[in-house]
């Protein structure tokens, strides 16, 4: 066994905090407009400060965080605008994944998507809503396998990790859970039967109900926000 060079190391290295970093803003343990502390995160993860600097200039470039000169890194917010694009990208990359999963999904991977399904209907009833999004997350990872578009995969992953908050506004509406279900077993069907239209127009209107749902949270949020910080008139 040949021994790691020290650049595969810090790559490696690297590359574990970019998901450890991702993962924790996506399930919202690291709240947007949270400031990043490099020394803690050394401390934590057991890295070196350019280790951090090289991961906090990968997440500015994937859109998870923002850092400003003599400031440093923030976990980047979610403005009303930004969550309007991520939605459209999503609606015509997922609905793309639906068709290809219909036309290529093998039986093994058609039943591990029924499977999925049952648990995501499991956690609605349950009503944990981490264990929802994690059902989710099982449940698109299936598709994408099915899908068997290696890019398409790749541009959905790291899509899927942007707007696990925005499923989180989604999700947490009231009436979404019921809805949410009827809409994934319609592309599921429509996968069973092997018919790509069908499921490809099943994933667009599956992504604009949770559009619909999630927006009207999320710019409320911003008006919050952007009252908090109005300096008060006296």
């Amino acid at each position: 066994m040949g021994t790691r060079r020290p650049a595969e190391v810090i790559e490696t290295t690297r590359t574990r905090l970019v998901d450890s970093l991702r993962s924790a803003m996506a399930k919202g343990l690291l709240a947007p407009g949270e400031k990043l502390n490099e020394r803690e995160i050394c401390e934590e993860y057991g890295v070196s400060r350019t280790v951090v600097r090289e991961t906090f200039r990968q997440l500015e470039a994937e859109g998870f965080v923002t850092v400003t000169p003599h400031k440093g890194a923030v976990v980047a917010e979610m403005s009303y605008s930004r969550a309007m694009h991520l939605f459209e990208l999503r609606g015509s990359l997922e609905s793309l994944a639906c068709q290809l999963c219909a036309q290529r999904a093998t039986f093994e991977q058609k039943r591990a998507l029924s499977h999925a399904v049952d648990a995501i209907e499991q956690s609605m009833r349950a009503g944990e809503l981490d264990g929802l999004v994690k059902a989710k997350n099982d449940f698109y990872e299936v598709l994408l396998e099915g899908a068997g578009n290696a890019e398409l995969a790749a541009m959905l992953q790291l899509l899927h990790a942007r707007i696990e908050l925005l499923r989180r506004y989604s999700l947490s509406s009231p009436g979404r859970h019921a809805k949410s279900i009827l809409e994934i077993r319609e592309i599921f069907n429509a996968i069973l039967a092997g018919d790509g239209e069908a499921a490809r127009v099943a994933g667009v209107h599956h992504v604009a109900q949770a559009k619909a749902a999630a927006l009207p949270r999320v710019f409320m949020t911003e008006l919050s926000s952007a009252a908090q910080d109005e300096p008060s008139k006296e």
